[in-house]
C-alpha cells in the first residue's frame, strides 16, 4: 500500500470513530479494534462510554473483561487488571503518563492513577492492553489502560456537543447541575484544526457509616476483680487477641465540583508531518466533613482503664466493657472516648501538555514525542475537634455488618461532652513527569518480516510528600482554655442516618455539631504548626528505556516479537529521627538513598486466524510493576516509650513477573463475540511487611518494614460474550475468575493476593430501536484482599441502568441511575468479628438533554 492510500486508511478509520452513532455500530467499532489489535486487548468507544451508565472512566472501565473496579464514596476510583491492585497497574493519556493525586489527608501516594479527575465525557475510546509489547511504556504487572482522546482532523469541522444534566443523591437530598460541551473547528483547508472540551460537573454526596480501626494483637492480664488489663508481657494471662483501636458512627459530606478541559490541535503541512499538541487540565474542589461519634479503647487503655465482660469469637475481642479512666482531671487527663467532627479545604489537580511530531520519510514512519504532566494537592486546611467525657461504654461486633456502642454517659447529653482536642493540619504532594520519545519503524520487504521498530524514552519522575500537624490544641493547652461543649453548637441530625446498616441497637442519633459556627471560632485561634517530618518524603526516578520490535506477517498469522531494556536510577529522600529519649524532642536528619536496577523485558504476541471469523492469540512477556512510593522511604519512624514502629526499604525490587496468555476469540456476526482466555502470571516476589529487632538509640525496637517476601502465581480465565439477539435487544457479558496462590513469608497466610477477587461479572442487556435506547448493567465481585493490613472488602455488586429517548435529530433525552439497589459496602480485617467499615453511598439519578450538531 502506498503512502497516500495509507494515510486515506487511516483517516477513514479514524472518522469512523466519530461518526458511529447508534450502540449496535459503536458495539462493531468495538469489536474490530479488538480484532485488528495484535496483542490481547479490550477496547470501549466513545459512543459506549456516551451510552453506558458512567460517570468516569474507571466506571466504563468496570465493563471490561478482567476489569476489577475500586469505589471510595459510591464513585469509582481506581482500577486493577487481572487480579493486581490498582498501584500494580499504569494509566495512559494518549501513551504518556498522566500525573495524580488524593486530597483525603491520610492517604499514602499511590501509584495508581485517581480517576475521579477525569470525567468519561473528555474520552474518544479506551484501550486495555492485557499483554505488552516491546513498545509499550512499562509499569503494568497486570495491564495498561490508554485513554485516547479525540483527534481534530479527525473529526467533523464544526461539530458541536452539549450534554446538560442535574443529578440527585437520595442519602444527601441535594439537586447538582452536570455540564459537558464539545467543539471542533478545522480550517477550509483541512490541514489545521482544535477540538474544545469543557466539563463542570457538581456532586453533593453522603456516606453514612460504622467504623473500626486499630485492630492488633493485644497481651491481657487478668485482674483480680475479673477485669483484664493490656500489658507487653509475653508471659500474658491472655496472648495476641485480635483487639480494636477505636471505631465509631460516622456522617460523612462532600461537596465535589470537578472542572475539566482539553485543548487539542492539529496540524498537517503535506502527507510527510503531521504535528499533535494535547492539552489537559482537571481540577477537583473536594471540601468535606465528617462527624463520628467514637469508642475509643486505645484512649482507655493509654490511661490506666481496663475490660470487663468479655466476649471474644475466633480469638478476636468481640464483645467488652470498657471502664471510665481513673484519676484527676488536670494531670490524667481521664476522658475515655470523643465525639469528632472534621472539616477539609481540599483540592487535587491534574494537568499535562504532551506534542506528537510524526514524520513519512520513505519507508520509514517516524514519530517524537516530548510532554510533561503535573498533578498535586491535598488538604490545605483540615480541622479537628474533638468533645470528649470520661464515660464507660461497651462495643459489640458480634453481629455481622453491625457494631453496637452503649455509652453510660449519653451521646445526646451535650453538655457533658467537652472539648479536648482542637487542630489545624494539613498536606500537599506532587506528581510530575517529564518524558521525551522517540520511535523509527520501517516497512520490510521480506515474506516473513513485514517491519521493524526501534525506539528510545527518557522519563524524569518525581514525586514528594508533605504533612503539617499543629500540636498546641490538646487538652492541657487552647482546649482546656476555650472550655467549650458541644452543647455550644447545636445543629438539626441529618434524617435517615444508617437507615439501611444495623438495627434498632446501632447508634444512629448523637449530639451533631455545628460545623459552620465551629470553622468560624476556630479562625480565631492561633494554631502553631510543625512539619511532620516522619512521613516526609521526596522520591525520583530517572528510566532510560530502549526497545526493539519485529513485525511478522503471513497469509494466516501476525506476530511481533521484541525486547524492552529499562533502567532506573532511583534517589530516595526522607528524615531519619535520631532522638526521642525522654522528654527530649524528636530531632531528624534528612537522608538520600540511590539505587539503579536494569529490567530486560521480552515479549512476543501471536495472532493466528484458525478461520474465516475465529482468532488464536498466543503471548509470552516478562512484566515489571514498582513498589509504593511511601515504601521506598528511607526512615524509619519509632516509639521509644513503646519500643516500636515502621520503615521504608528504599532497596525494594520491583515486582517482576513472567507471565503466559492464551486467547480464541470467535467473532461470529458484525456485533457478536464470544472469546475465550487463559492467562498465568508467575510473580517472583511480592512486597509485604517483616517484623524484626533492630536496635536504635541503643535500645531494642520492634520495627515492621517492607521487604520483597515470597513469589507465587495468579492465574485465571475470562470468557465474554455479546450479541445482538432479535429486535434491536443484545446482551454482553464477561466473567472472569482468578486464584492467586502464594503463602506470605511473614505471617505464613495462605493465598493472600491483593486485589485478587476470585469471580468477577458483568452483565449488560440493551434495546434500542429509532427513538429509544436502553440498558440495564450489573457488576459484581467476590471478596478480596486490599493491601491494608489484613483488611478484605467484602462481595459487592451494583445496578446501573439507563434510557435515553431520541426527540430529534439533534436532540436526546436522557433518564440515568446508578446503584439502583442502594448497596452496602462491607470491609473486615482478619474476619468478620472485626468489621473496619460498613458504609451506604445511596442512589444517584440522573436528568437531562444532549445537543449534537
Amino acid at each position: 500500500m502506498g503512502i497516500t492510500s495509507a494515510v486515506a486508511e487511516t483517516n477513514k478509520k479514524q472518522l469512523e470513530t466519530i461518526q458511529i452513532r447508534g450502540f449496535h455500530d459503536s458495539a462493531i467499532k468495538s469489536l474490530q479494534d479488538k480484532r485488528d489489535s495484535n496483542s490481547i486487548i479490550e477496547a470501549i468507544s466513545a459512543q459506549d462510554i456516551g451510552k453506558f451508565p458512567d460517570k468516569n472512566v474507571a466506571e466504563a472501565l468496570q465493563r471490561i473483561t478482567g476489569i476489577s473496579l475500586s469505589r471510595a464514596q459510591g464513585e469509582g476510583e481506581r482500577v486493577g487488571v487481572r487480579g493486581t491492585t490498582p498501584e500494580q497497574n499504569r494509566t495512559f493519556l494518549n501513551g504518556q503518563a498522566i500525573a495524580s493525586a488524593d486530597w483525603w489527608i491520610s492517604t499514602q501516594p499511590n501509584r495508581g492513577f485517581n480517576y475521579t479527575l477525569l470525567p468519561a465525557d473528555l474520552v474518544s475510546s479506551l484501550e486495555v492492553y492485557k499483554t505488552p509489547q516491546a513498545d509499550h511504556n512499562e509499569g503494568s504487572l497486570g495491564g495498561s489502560v490508554n485513554i485516547k482522546t479525540q483527534r481534530p482532523l479527525h473529526t467533523d469541522s464544526n461539530h458541536f456537543v452539549a450534554n446538560a444534566q442535574v443529578q440527585y443523591n437520595d442519602l444527601s437530598g441535594e439537586f447538582d447541575p452536570q455540564l459537558a460541551i464539545f467543539y471542533n473547528w478545522t480550517n477550509s483547508k483541512k490541514d489545521f484544526g482544535a477540538l474544545i472540551t469543557v466539563t463542570r460537573n457538581k456532586r453533593s454526596l453522603r456516606r453514612d457509616g460504622l467504623e473500626s480501626w486499630g485492630w492488633h494483637e493485644q497481651n491481657f492480664n487478668k485482674n483480680p476483680d475479673d477485669t483484664l488489663s493490656p500489658t507487653t508481657n509475653e508471659n500474658a494471662d491472655i496472648k495476641n487477641l485480635w483487639t480494636p483501636g477505636g471505631g465509631g458512627s460516622a456522617i460523612f459530606q462532600q461537596q465535589r465540583v470537578l472542572t475539566s478541559a482539553t485543548a487539542n490541535f492539529e496540524y498537517q503541512p503535506n502527507l510527510d508531518w503531521n504535528i499533535q499538541l494535547n492539552t489537559l487540565y482537571s481540577v477537583l474542589n473536594a471540601d468535606n466533613n465528617n462527624q463520628n461519634f467514637l469508642w475509643q479503647p486505645s484512649s482507655v487503655f493509654a490511661r490506666g482503664g481496663s475490660i470487663s465482660n468479655v466476649l471474644i469469637n475466633d480469638n478476636t475481642l468481640s464483645y467488652a466493657r470498657y471502664s471510665q479512666v481513673p484519676g484527676d482531671n488536670s494531670q490524667n487527663l481521664p476522658f475515655s472516648t470523643a465525639m469528632e467532627a472534621i472539616w477539609r479545604d481540599s483540592q487535587i489537580n491534574t494537568s499535562s501538555v504532551h506534542l506528537i511530531i510524526s514524520q513519512q520519510a520513505h519507508l520509514w514512519q517516524n514519530q517524537y514525542q516530548l510532554g510533561f504532566t503535573k498533578g498535586g494537592g491535598g488538604s490545605k486546611q483540615d480541622h479537628t475537634s474533638q468533645f470528649s467525657a470520661n464515660t464507660a461504654f461497651s462495643v459489640d461486633t458480634r453481629q455481622r455488618k453491625n457494631i453496637v456502642a452503649n455509652y453510660d454517659t449519653s451521646p445526646l447529653d451535650a453538655k457533658s461532652w467537652q472539648l479536648t482536642q482542637a487542630r489545624n493540619d494539613s498536606q500537599d504532594s506532587n506528581d510530575q513527569e517529564l518524558y521525551l520519545q522517540g520511535d523509527f519503524e520501517r516497512a520490510i520487504d521480506h515474506s516473513i518480516i513485514s517491519a521493524i521498530k526501534i525506539g528510545a524514552k527518557y522519563r524524569d519522575h518525581q514525586r514528594d510528600f508533605i504533612r503539617y500537624r499543629s500540636f498546641n490544641g490538646a487538652f492541657d493547652g487552647i482546649a482546656q482554655q476555650l472550655d467549650w461543649t458541644l452543647a455550644d453548637y447545636p445543629t438539626t441530625f441529618p434524617q435517615g442516618f444508617l437507615a439501611g446498616i444495623g438495627n434498632q441497637h446501632t447508634l444512629k442519633n448523637y449530639s451533631y455539631a455545628d460545623i459552620d459556627a465551629l470553622s468560624a471560632d476556630f479562625a480565631d485561634i492561633d494554631f502553631i504548626q510543625q512539619e511532620e517530618k516522619a512521613s516526609r518524603f521526596d522520591i525520583q526516578e530517572r528510566t532510560t528505556a530502549g526497545y526493539v520490535k519485529l513485525m511478522l506477517d503471513g497469509d494466516e498469522y501476525r506476530a511481533n516479537l521484541g525486547v524492552r531494556l529499562v533502567n532506573t536510577q532511583q534517589n530516595s529522600g526522607a528524615y531519619r529521627r535520631i532522638s526521642s529519649v525522654g522528654s527530649e524532642q524528636d530531632r531528624f536528619m534528612w537522608q538520600q538513598h540511590k539505587k539503579n536496577y536494569l529490567d530486560i523485558l521480552p515479549s512476543a504476541n501471536i495472532s493466528i486466524d484458525l478461520s474465516e471469523n475465529i482468532i488464536a492469540r498466543v503471548s509470552a512477556a516478562r512484566v515489571m510493576s514498582r513498589p509504593q512510593y511511601n515504601h521506598l522511604m528511607p526512615s524509619t519512624n519509632y516509639n521509644v516509650t513503646q519500643a516500636q514502629g515502621q520503615g521504608g526499604n528504599p532497596d525494594l525490587d520491583p515486582y517482576r513477573a513472567n507471565q503466559f496468555d492464551l486467547s480464541v476469540e470467535w467473532y461470529f456476526d458484525d456485533a457478536a463475540l464470544l472469546s475465550f482466555a487463559l492467562f498465568n502470571k508467575d510473580v517472583e516476589s511480592f512486597v509485604e511487611f517483616k517484623r524484626s529487632i533492630e536496635q536504635h538509640e541503643g535500645i531494642d525496637m520492634t520495627i515492621d518494614r517492607p521487604i520483597n517476601g515470597s513469589g507465587g502465581t495468579i492465574r485465571g480465565v475470562e470468557i465474554g460474550y455479546q450479541q445482538e439477539l432479535i429486535y434491536g435487544f443484545g446482551l454482553i457479558t464477561n466473567y472472569t475468575f482468578v486464584n492467586g496462590d502464594r503463602t506470605e513469608s511473614a505471617s505464613g497466610r495462605n493465598n493472600y493476593v491483593p486485589g485478587t477477587s476470585k469471580h468477577t461479572i458483568n452483565l449488560t442487556s440493551y434495546y434500542e430501536n429509532d427513538w429509544i435506547s436502553s440498558r440495564l448493567a450489573y457488576n459484581y465481585r467476590t471478596h478480596f484482599a486490599t493491601g491494608v493490613g489484613e483488611t478484605m472488602m467484602d462481595d459487592f455488586g451494583q445496578l446501573d441502568g439507563s434510557i435515553t429517548f431520541k426527540v430529534s435529530d439533534s436532540f436526546d433525552f436522557v433518564i440515568e441511575a446508578i446503584n439502583l439497589t442502594d448497596e452496602i459496602t462491607y470491609l473486615y480485617e482478619r474476619n468478620e468479628y472485626a468489621p473496619t467499615g460498613i458504609y451506604q453511598n445511596g442512589r444517584r439519578f440522573y436528568l437531562g438533554v444532549r445537543y449534537s450538531h
